[in-house]
């Protein structure tokens, strides 16, 4: 197993072949149109007061009135969100080749297994645009400061902004964040630690504030700006069509609950078939996670492993509450792949001989081995309402078949 640091040119090597692999999934999928949910976000701007998911719109508006063109219509929307994704792809590829710097050649699997899935969901145009990426973006960064121990307390208006992004990262990728606190938390002492905690208690308090503010306060006006806000995002939409939930939800308040009862169905059947598709994969991480956690030499290092094991459990209120489980799904994946990713550059030579141990089991049946890092490209991309293509078949095949009715 590769469990040394790879040279300039072994890493230069590997990130061509990672940058023209990503340019082929991306050539794949990318179907060059902003959906409805995506461009009618943009019309959301601070304008209107400090509304929920209205940070990237005022950032929009913003440039419609400093640069020298229109931005209010549809094809200026999807060159912007063209550029955002593009520079997405850039950070993610700047975050390995600094885990590449400082962790294991065995990385390269995680990288190349994250890059199937994060190339794909961001292409398409189901999250072409979607301030997901701009919250992975945000965490990843984050992350970035916290490996290098430089300027570490810029994690705290990070948490912040992705909250003002979009209320729900607070349970999809504020994780990350929080996790590598609490992980370094347990990994120093005296002044250090004090300051992992308080960026830790501030990140946390911040991020809630914000969030109970945009669920439960910040819908007061609705009522007053929604006619201009439709009639704005009706510039931003491919076909002046709007996404009518999103401005319900967002603007006006609305509880969705209601209308969300039949996808709710149809995602909970869909994920018992993309939980039988990841076995594999969950096998490997439980075993993975369970030789980590009882080598841990002591209690501490015990705790924070069991923290990293446990972090994507923020994703559960999402899970019984939302619907969009393609969105969760993908942030579950994302969340593992980076803290792997983190802790390997992190020096943690417990989790690089865990990884190592556990990969060599895999990479002793080659051609299983082979299966698993690529069998992922056979269901992508994952999608909003929907995991995937296969798992929205699967669950209609089940609901018609057996005449459920369910949705």
């Amino acid at each position: 197993m590769d469990e040394r640091r790879l040279s300039v040119k072994e890493i230069r090597e590997f990130m061509a072949a990672e940058l023209f692999f990503g340019l082929l999934l991306f050539l794949r999928y990318y179907e060059a149109w902003v959906n409805l949910m995506n461009g009618t976000v943009l019309a959301f701007s601070y304008k209107y007061g400090f509304i929920s998911r209205g940070l990237v719109g005022t950032f929009y508006q913003w440039l419609d009135r400093v640069l020298p063109f229109d931005m209010m219509r549809y094809q200026a929307v999807v060159n912007y969100t063209l550029i955002v994704t593009m520079i997405f792809y850039g950070v993610m590829a700047g975050f390995f080749v600094l885990c590449l710097r400082r962790g294991a050649g065995q990385i390269r699997y995680i990288i190349l297994f994250f890059t199937i899935f994060m190339v794909p969901f961001s292409a398409a145009h189901f999250n072409f645009g979607r301030p997901d990426v701009y919250c992975l973006m945000l965490s990843t960064l984050a992350a970035v400061l916290l490996i290098k121990e430089r300027t570490q307390w810029l994690v705290v208006p990070i948490a912040a902004v992705g909250v003002m992004i979009h209320q729900g990262n607070v349970f999809m990728y504020l994780n990350i964040i929080l996790v590598l606190l609490l992980y370094r938390i347990f990994s120093s002492s005296g002044k250090r630690r004090r300051y992992y905690v308080i960026l830790l208690i501030a990140s946390f308090l911040v991020a809630s504030a914000l969030f109970l503010w945009f669920e439960l306060f910040s819908h007061g006006g609705g009522q007053a700006i929604y006619d201009e806000v439709v009639e704005t995002a009706r510039h931003l939409t491919r076909k002046g069509n709007i996404h009518e939930d999103l401005v319900d939800k967002e603007i006006l308040g609305i509880d969705l609950t209601d209308r969300e009862v039949e996808d709710h169905r149809a995602n909970f059947v869909q994920f018992a078939f993309f939980a039988l598709m990841m076995l594999p994969y969950i096998f490997f991480l439980v075993r993975f996670f369970r030789e980590l956690i009882r080598g841990a030499a002591t209690a501490a290092d015990r705790w924070k492993y069991v923290f990293v094991a446990l972090g994507a459990g923020t994703m559960l209120p999402d899970m019984l509450l939302k619907i969009d489980y393609g969105r969760w799904m993908f942030a579950i994946i994302a969340y593992y792949c980076v803290m792997l990713l983190a802790l390997h550059a992190m020096g943690d030579v417990c989790v690089r001989d865990a990884f190592a141990r556990t990969l060599e089991r895999v990479k002793t049946r080659p051609f299983p081995a082979l299966v698993m890092l690529m069998y992922p490209l056979a269901f992508q991309p994952f999608e909003d309402v929907s995991i995937n293509s296969v798992t929205e078949g699967l669950a209609d095949l089940v609901n018609e078949g057996l005449h459920l009715g369910w949705w």
